[in-house]
């Protein structure tokens, strides 16, 4: 019988009971009431002479029925103990009329009639059959006991067939788990294949914490990622280190395992019983699995608990996690962050691979090899992989050319040439010698040819040979040296530009046109689509800046005539105001010329004055203005004859007002 079976059944009882209880309550409650003499607790009873009123009881929650619309008690009772079944028990003692023993009897008489007929349905025995074995060959005593232990009798016969210990006596034996899977050795991704660098250099560390304090510290531990990180090498190498410990076994799983967690049938301390390590790679994959994250969760709470060291890795934060036991378990643990690798790291990298394979190759070459498509790892490791293929195979690799086209597979013309060498047989290599150093030139105007005929010098007996002038030959040596040297000093000194020379700006409408390699034509549309966008918010920007700085020009000019018109006719005060205003439009003006800088801060002078700390002792009459003006400083001219009035009366003065300037050809 089962757990919820049984758990229903003490239910039904105990309604049961309380539904007796209930029935009897008022004959209980009439014989008690009158054979009380206690007093009534209350002071109104007391003040009113009222009798005791027993408490009332508290009713159960299993007595309270909710609205069939709105079963609420139910549906907490469903949730809790499981949906509500109808329990039949074998032997019904409800019966009217029955007895225990005639029912004991009548289930012994239907046990009697099914084994008869059981009996009777098998087929005889061979006469060559042994005693006490059934008809399959299962000894008896092993049918037995598996039918009262409830063993299925299909089971039994599929564990038949594999290696059985028959004793009697109870024996303790390792429990074997076909999951999680155990890590085998393996000399794929180990320490010796892992680079340190600044961007792994803390996850190194604490991975080698965990290395050499194994079920100690940093339990469990944490490596956060993204792809093309080294996270997946790391949780490896730790494995296959403590694997050459021999202090147990390690469980290694993936991701796309956890989802087998839901078949298990072992407890997790047959799981862990001798584990030492559990390693789970990116474990962030059941995150969408609400049922399988809370499995993993408590599957790493059990793990934790019997002191097996937890290793796992994920994409994300745990705090990032939705609410599970698993985000539960791991967002106190400890966390390292492993940074996307850079340029300079993936340059250590491949220096190093190429040393251990022996590859000449220069610090240029390998930049190529490390920036040639995705910037990686496994980018880098693929590049070394085809330039150590190339040359096992005899290519030449002599710059970054070489490995440039050899990266982007692109074939030159001299292996094209070569190719056509190795290919082209000895009678063609003959034929084409013979054509290049033929002393025939066939043209269209000679019939037959034009002979090419070398005169050579006649030999007689009155050849001298000639004298040797050393003086004229260390003469020519000389002119030669100065002529090399002045040849090299020409080719280091710049040429002065010449007055025909294209301007630097023009140089590209005259430069002569390349075709682009195939593989750039992506990458050159990209870049003058770019180019072609950029240039066309240049010139709308431009353009609206102009407008904007011509209204704002003529704006000023208006300001500036204003200021004219007013000048002829302002006073002392207004000269004053017309001043600043000039002023702050010089600012205005200023500000419209990028190239140059702002006006410096305009500063008044402040006129001489002394005030005493007491009252004046001057008196105003003896004051004149010869006392005012310091005689070495001003120098007074006195002025010859008298001056007189002009004999035309007052004369007034004339207006000047600014006039363009037109030029010849222009438009007024």
């Amino acid at each position: 019988m089962s757990k919820p079976t049984k758990l229903l059944l003490a239910l039904k009882n105990a309604k049961k009971h309380l539904e007796i209880a209930t029935k009897q309550a008022p004959n209980d409650d009439l014989t008690t009431e009158l054979g009380r003499t206690h007093q009534p607790k209350s002071r109104l009873n007391k003040l009113v002479g009222g009798p005791y009123s027993p408490p009332a009881k508290r009713q159960s929650l299993l007595s309270r029925v909710g609205v069939a619309n709105r079963p609420t008690y139910d549906l907490i009772a469903d949730g809790i103990l499981g949906k509500n079944e109808d329990y039949r028990p074998k032997l019904s003692l409800n019966k009217t009329g029955s007895e225990v023993s005639s029912l004991v009897a009548e289930r012994l008489k239907n046990l009697r009639e099914r084994t008869l007929s059981k009996i009777s349905s098998d087929t005889s025995i061979a006469e060559s059959s042994f005693f006490g074995f059934e008809a399959d060959g299962t000894p008896i005593w092993s049918s037995v006991v598996s039918g009262q232990r409830g063993i299925d009798e299909g089971l039994h016969h599929q564990s038949k067939q594999k290696k059985t210990n028959l004793a009697h006596h109870s024996i303790h034996l390792p429990v074997i788990v076909d999951w999680p899977k155990t890590l085998q050795h393996s000399s794929h991704q180990t320490y010796k294949t892992w680079s340190t660098t600044t961007e792994n250099r803390r996850a190194t560390q604490l991975s080698e914490r965990v290395i050499d304090s194994l079920q100690e510290t940093l339990n469990p531990l944490i490596l956060i990622g993204d792809s093309q990180t080294g996270k997946s090498h790391l949780i490896h190498a730790i494995g296959q280190a403590v694997l050459l410990r021999n202090e147990g076994p390690v469980y290694f799983l993936r991701g796309d395992d956890l989802t087998e967690i839901l078949d298990v049938e072992n407890t997790w301390s047959d799981v862990f019983a001798n584990c030492v390590m559990l390693l789970i790679d990116d474990i962030d994959l059941i995150l969408s699995d609400q049922e399988v994250a809370n499995h993993v969760g408590r599957m790493l709470d059990y793990a934790l608990n019997m002191n097996v060291h937890v290793v796992v890795t994920a994409r994300s934060s745990p705090e990032d996690w939705p609410a599970s036991s698993l985000w539960d378990i791991l967002r106190g643990g400890v966390r390292s962050i492993l940074g996307r690798v850079g340029a300079g790291s993936l340059m250590l990298f491949a220096r190093k691979l190429s040393n251990e394979r022996n590859l000449m190759l220069s610090d240029e070459q390998l930049a190529l090899i490390v920036t040639d498509g995705d910037v990686s790892w496994r980018g880098t490791r693929s590049g070394i992989d085809k330039v150590e293929s190339a040359i096992d195979g005899g290519e030449k690799l002599l710059d970054t050319v070489d490995v440039y086209k050899l990266l982007n597979d692109i074939h030159s013309g001299d292996e094209d040439y070569l190719e056509e060498s190795e290919s082209e047989s000895v009678e063609d290599i003959a034929n084409r010698l013979i054509s290049s150093v033929i002393d025939v030139v066939y043209s269209d105007d000679e019939i037959g040819g034009i002979e090419i005929t070398t005169k050579l010098p006649e030999l007689s007996d009155n050849y001298t040979p000639p004298e040797i002038d050393i003086e004229s030959f260390i003469g020519k040596q000389t002119d030669l040296v100065e002529a090399h040297i002045k040849k090299t000093l020409d080719d280091l000194t710049p040429e002065a530009p010449s007055v025909v020379d294209v301007h630097d700006r023009d140089k590209h409408l005259v430069a002569k046109m390349t075709r682009i390699v195939k593989q750039d034509h992506a990458k050159a549309a990209e870049i003058l689509t770019e180019l072609d966008m950029g240039i066309d918010q240049k010139f709308a920007y431009s353009d609206g800046e102009i407008n904007q700085n011509t209204g704002r020009l003529i704006e000023l000019e208006s300001m500036l005539l204003n200021l004219a018109d007013r000048t002829s006719d302002a006073s002392l005060e207004g000269l004053i105001g017309i001043a600043d205003e000039l002023r702050e439009l010089e600012n205005q003006l200023v500000s419209l010329d990028p190239e140059r800088g702002p006006l410096p801060e305009f500063v008044e002078d402040e006129l001489d004055s002394y005030t005493p700390s007491e009252e004046w002792n001057i008196d105003s009459s003896d004051v004149t203005a010869e006392s005012l003006i310091d005689g070495d400083s001003i120098t007074l001219n006195p002025i010859d004859g008298i001056l007189e009035p002009h004999p035309e009366g007052s004369v007034k003065t004339a207006t000047i007002t600014p006039v363009g300037v037109v030029i010849d050809g222009e438009e007024e």
